[in-house]
């Protein structure tokens, strides 16, 4: 199966699932907690997870399957990164900012992936660097660069009592139009359509961002991992940025990385660090 073959396989098992999720979504889904209690997981996750991998192993059996309730099992040169629902919480309180995510890598590269939107019944995909938002062809916006860009971000994550990402989220608010919405993936999908300017989170998987990078660097945009790629095991952070913002995308890079690196060392609530408009392009005149 080549490249298109395997996102057309993602695609269809993300909107099969999205149809699923629309009959289990709504105020009064219960929820248990996983890894704390700003993050949740409901039945739907493992009941979505389920049916992908059920589709993806019957069409595709020789690889490997890595989802965020279940872990990874088969094996061969294909792998997928699945994310039930990314903005379980969103999910669970009716609100309509989720998403069912799947990544396509094959031989360690990545090739493609699948965002689909249950509640706008939007499908957005990249697959041999060519975006498609419901299966047409997504043209690159041309336009002048907003002076205040729109950032999404869950800067400061749930549940963190970080002066650093506080710091950093106060950065933002002065020099950019912020917005929080609670899913990495959706977030990556709306940079890519041009609806927003530039992601960035501090605390997440692979599964999280698996597709959705694809879908940046598709639109002609950029994603790095900060300090280092998202993993399996281990959670990282990343920028994205769609065309018209990589210096902004280099910018608030190295200053995740500063942070990060303050996050780590620093125990107190005093604050070490110079203050600095992250996107005053005044300290940065080589990147404008």
């Amino acid at each position: 199966m080549d490249h298109v073959g395997l996102v057309a396989l993602a695609a269809t098992a993300a909107v099969e699932a999205g149809s699923l999720l629309v009959t289990r979504y709504g105020p009064g889904v219960r929820t248990r907690a996983k890894s704390g209690r700003h993050d949740v997981v409901t039945e739907a996750d493992g009941q979505a997870e389920s049916l992908i991998r059920t589709m993806l192993s019957a069409s595709c059996p020789d690889s490997v399957i890595v989802g965020e309730e279940t872990g990874a099992s088969g094996a061969g040169e294909v792998e997928w990164y699945v994310d039930p629902i990314d903005g379980t919480h969103n999910f669970a309180r009716g609100l309509g900012l989720y998403a069912v995510s799947i990544g396509v890598s094959v031989r360690g590269e990545p090739v493609g992936g699948a965002v689909y939107e249950p509640t706008r019944g939007e499908l957005f995909t990249s697959a041999d660097g060519v975006l498609r938002i419901d299966g047409r062809p997504a043209h690159p916006l041309v336009a002048e660069p907003d002076p205040l860009p729109i950032v999404l971000t869950d800067i400061p994550t749930p549940g963190v009592r970080d002066p650093a990402e506080a710091r950093l989220h106060a950065e933002l608010v002065e020099t950019a139009d912020v917005r929080r919405i609670g899913s990495s993936a959706l977030a990556l999908a709306y940079v890519a359509a041009g609806r927003a300017d530039l992601a960035v989170n501090a605390d997440v998987y692979i599964w999280d961002v698996a597709a959705g990078r694809s879908l940046v660097t598709a639109a002609g945009g950029g994603f790095t991992g900060v300090p280092g790629e998202p993993g399996t095991e281990s959670r990282s952070g990343f920028v994205a940025w769609g065309p018209l913002f990589a210096a902004h995308g280099r910018r608030l890079s190295d200053r995740l990385a500063e942070f990060a690196e303050l996050s780590v060392r620093n125990s107190s609530d005093a604050w070490p660090c110079r203050t600095t408009n992250v996107f005053d392009v005044s300290h940065d005149a080589d990147l404008s």
